[in-house]
């Protein structure tokens, strides 16, 4: 098991005495703890520090809030074990091939991606995307489970998907294929660069386009980004 201990228990820990520390210690050992990470913190005391050596327990700090802390280590366990990570961004199968759109909220990426919806261009997921490594490497992208029926627009808010989008331009779940990752930039120009990263450990091609701070992205920079995922086959 792996025990996140909040700042107030750490806090106890080192004003109560020995044998408080060693009851406490000890149950963890006998209990099977894997690891333990203190949040909102730089380092161990000295003391605190041998304690847990002295039971053999490993420890980590960090500087996140408990809670955020909490969701981090999910995540990296949902990847690790499940071969699945859920990302913030829109979905899309263009001709058989999944696009996942990646950036801050607010710079277009639904409105373009319900622009570009057609009998070649069907919707997958708004805001919350599920990507998953099968056992043949593939990545499938699908909607989180909770939301997937569901989109949000600064304008709209949220609604059912199936109030603008036809149920024949919808698709549960499709392989992914390349990304698209937009980026607020102080230039004036859009630019568009092909780079090479991983997802789950696999390699993937993606298209990082920077966005100027008073412009959005839309349907016709979609169509630019997805010519430059053609080039690369």
């Amino acid at each position: 098991a792996i025990l996140i201990l909040s700042s107030g228990v750490k806090n106890r820990l080192m004003a109560g005495d020995d044998s408080v520390r060693a009851d406490f210690f000890s149950n963890l050992r006998r209990c099977g703890t894997a690891m333990l990470f203190f949040p909102e913190s730089s380092a161990l005391p000295v003391s605190l520090s041998n304690e847990l050596k002295k039971y053999q327990l490993p420890a980590a700090v960090a500087d996140l809030h408990d809670h955020l802390l909490e969701s981090r280590i999910k995540a990296i366990l949902q990847e690790k074990i499940k071969n699945r990570i859920t990302v913030h961004g829109v979905a899309l199968e263009v001709r058989g091939r999944g696009i996942l759109i990646t950036g801050a909220s607010g710079i277009g990426k639904t409105t373009a991606a319900l622009q570009a919806v057609s009998k070649d261009c069907l919707w997958i997921a708004d805001d919350l995307t599920v990507i998953k490594k099968k056992q043949t490497g593939q990545l499938m992208i699908s909607g989180h489970p909770k939301i997937k029926k569901l989109f949000h627009t600064p304008r709209r808010g949220i609604m059912p998907v199936d109030s603008v989008v036809k149920p024949s331009q919808m698709k549960d779940k499709t392989r992914l294929a390349g990304v698209i990752e937009l980026i607020r930039s102080d230039a004036g120009e859009i630019k568009l660069k092909l780079i090479g990263k991983k997802i789950i450990e696999t390699p993937l091609p993606f298209i990082r386009m920077t966005i100027p701070r008073a412009g959005f992205f839309n349907k016709n920079l979609l169509e630019k980004a997805i010519l430059k995922f053609n080039e690369v086959g």
